[in-house]
């Protein structure tokens, strides 16, 4: 019995050693509008000293301190995008430390854990030692695999559901405002569509919507326009050009239901497009310029 209990206590040390190891491969963000945690009250800290920026220290990376970044790599002559990468935090004297990111998915869990008395940390959906701890005894109690992470089963057992986490459009990180979003949607519809005629620009918006609401993609607005190699007006600045009013007007319409491209999750412009891949969408509908398709 003793041995038992010996092999047992060793099974759940090595689980977490390498729950633990795991959480420390976090890698460093880039930090953009709508994302949160400690990394952005770090940037926040900085920029109010040497007077960038006048908000509150509170880790919500919103237009305050999206403008107050700008200003630093304007003053610096640095890209002016208001994307907190290597760069901009080298200019900063930031290394790149390791930081665990948030998640909402984590956040309902650590309230669920905390509720039925598994979890006794901060709400901060941060999956940190304590979550995993409390998530390797939340599975062990109710007969799952334990492994420490939050996948189908636990989810399940946890009464997570996609429409939970998701929350449509709304998903951006907390303290970004709707009108914040409003604002954000716009800039994107403005780089990637000025001069198309208003429905497509109003598709425009609702592609990035639609893919808010898909599972493949960021589950908000910001990480969706800020997800790698997502929109060419990210890469060339565009996205920061004035904006129109047409383009509110197209933001306000997407937000508010209208989807032209009957669900489309990509659109580009047949007579610039260069990669082979987008010739292996199906198309959905043709607007301006603008080719919409489903994969």
């Amino acid at each position: 019995m003793k041995k038992q209990f010996n092999v047992i206590l060793c099974i759940f040390t090595i689980f977490l050693i390498v729950g633990i190891f795991y959480i420390d491969l976090s890698y460093a963000r880039t930090l953009y509008w709508g994302v949160r945690g400690e990394d952005v009250k770090e940037v926040q800290r900085k920029l109010k000293y040497w007077g960038y920026y006048y908000g509150e220290v509170d880790g919500i990376y919103g237009p305050q301190t999206f403008n107050a970044v700008k200003k630093f790599q304007r003053k610096n002559k640095l890209k002016v995008d208001g994307i907190v990468g290597s760069q901009t935090k080298k200019a900063m004297g930031i290394s790149d430390k390791k930081l665990p990111s948030y998640s909402r998915e984590v956040e309902i869990a650590q309230k669920k854990l905390k509720q039925w008395g598994y979890y006794k940390g901060p709400i901060d959906g941060i999956y940190g030692s304590k979550t995993y701890i409390a998530v390797v005894n939340f599975q062990r109690k109710n007969g799952l695999k334990v492994d420490g992470y939050i996948g189908p089963q636990t989810r399940k057992a946890l009464g997570i559901t996609i429409k939970a986490v998701s929350r449509g459009y709304l998903a951006s990180s907390r303290g970004i405002t709707k009108e914040d979003d409003i604002r954000l949607l716009a800039m994107a519809i403005n780089g990637e569509s000025r001069g198309e005629p208003y429905v497509g620009q109003v598709a425009v918006g609702a592609v990035i919507l639609n893919r808010v609401k898909h599972p493949s993609f960021p589950n908000s607005i910001a990480g969706v326009i800020y997800q790698p190699l997502a929109f060419e007006s990210v890469d060339t600045g565009q996205i920061y050009a004035p904006i129109t009013e047409s383009s509110y007007r197209a933001a306000r319409d997407a937000l508010n239901g209208w989807d032209p491209t009957g669900g489309a999750l990509y659109f580009f412009n047949p007579a610039k497009a260069k990669s082979k891949w987008v010739w292996t969408l199906k198309p959905i509908i043709k607007i301006g310029k603008h080719v919409f398709a489903k994969k």
